[in-house]
């Protein structure tokens, strides 16, 4: 398994993730939106998460895994980011500074639309580069069941030490997929 303390994003990786951005602000739904901003800050987050979303997808293609990755309409919510193994449904969460040490999911987003696999990506300072901080599975959320509201909505909240290593993930699912 090839994996690596920091991937960089391809400039057309990163247009991908702006060119999403800008068109879907406007449809982004102000429920997810509880970072202060508006629109413009939308657009950001939804740069974001789509960068975090190219990490991803970066370690999968180098690592030649199978994947269906989300096409959804930005008019519409995602069912997933990626498929793996032509079913497990994997959501990508990003953090973008040094000091997030949880990965959120939204109660009610986890309840009506579980994925079944979350990773967490730091996506660094520069907006082009970041790495893969580890992963876990809706099980691991509902038997940890540690909810947060830090002012806004209710939130799973999963701690860095909640997390399995990339590793992990390999062994269990990825290396049985490849191309």
């Amino acid at each position: 398994m090839i994996l690596r303390k920091k991937y960089i994003l391809e400039d057309e990786l990163i247009k991908e993730a702006l060119d999403y951005a800008e068109i879907s602000k406007e449809f982004t739904s102000n429920k997810h939106d509880f970072h202060a901003g508006g629109l413009s800050n939308k657009k950001q987050k939804m740069f974001e998460g789509k960068l975090g979303e190219k990490i991803f997808k970066k370690f999968l293609l180098e690592n030649n895994i199978i994947f269906e990755e989300d096409r959804t309409s930005h008019q519409e919510a995602d069912l997933f980011d990626f498929i793996i193994s032509n079913k497990i449904t994997v959501d990508v969460k990003t953090r973008t500074k040094s000091y997030h040490t949880r990965t959120l999911e939204l109660v009610e987003q986890f309840n009506n639309k579980p994925k079944d696999i979350y990773v967490s990506v730091r996506i660094f300072d520069d907006l082009k580069s970041g790495h893969l901080i580890g992963w876990f599975a809706k099980e691991d959320v509902l038997r940890i069941n540690r909810i947060e509201n830090h002012g806004y909505l209710d939130n799973y909240t999963m701690y860095d030490s909640d997390l399995s290593s990339m590793n992990n993930l390999w062994d269990l699912v990825l290396k049985h997929n490849k191309r």
